[in-house]
């Protein structure tokens, strides 16, 4: 590797190092909530994109599952996919929601078999309260920076996303 990308991997590694203690994702749960990181996302995911389909259980779905009458296999396969992460990981996080009653099942659009996962209220509340939490931290996190060092900041932190191809399409011509 040539050194200049030997220097380029060592300034990111010991950004994130940084970054994760400034922020404490290393702690046990984020925004000392009752999540971990990992939660904190799933819960995110199915509060920005409600939509990903359950079945009633017609298959080999786990005791919990079978109990409330939902097969949480379609949507964990898809959140996994998006999350890069286990399907089982996934598959114990949705059904620790449900048993905490923070999502549920809806009739989908359609006359099959298929359901929609989505936030119930309680849902809801948590999603808003871990993302007030963490506005919060990174509001305090910011303060001392001036409107110019904010903005510099904004527009690092985008181009960052953008070489690194995390930017969203949307967002990638605003960029430049």
């Amino acid at each position: 590797m040539p050194e200049d990308r030997k220097a380029l991997v060592s300034n990111i590694r010991g950004f994130n190092r940084f970054y994760t203690g400034l922020i404490g994702l290393l702690d046990e749960t984020l925004t000392h909530s009752a999540y971990t990181l990992t939660e904190a996302r799933v819960l995110f995911e199915l509060g920005r994109r409600p939509g990903h389909f359950a079945a009633n259980p017609g298959g080999p779905a786990g005791f919990l599952a079978r109990a409330l009458q939902i097969d949480f296999a379609p949507a964990v396969s898809d959140i996994a996919r998006e999350l890069r992460l286990d399907p089982a990981y996934i598959m114990r996080i949705l059904r620790k929601f449900s048993a905490a009653g923070l999502i549920d099942a809806r009739a989908g659009p359609d006359a099959s078999r298929r359901r929609l996962l989505a936030l119930t209220l309680r849902g809801q509340a948590a999603l808003a309260a871990l993302q007030a939490a963490a506005d919060r931290d990174v509001a305090r996190l910011t303060a001392d920076l001036g409107d110019e060092e904010a903005a510099e900041l904004s527009d690092i932190l985008a181009r960052a996303r953008q070489l690194l191809g995390g930017a969203p399409a949307s967002e990638r011509s605003e960029i430049a």
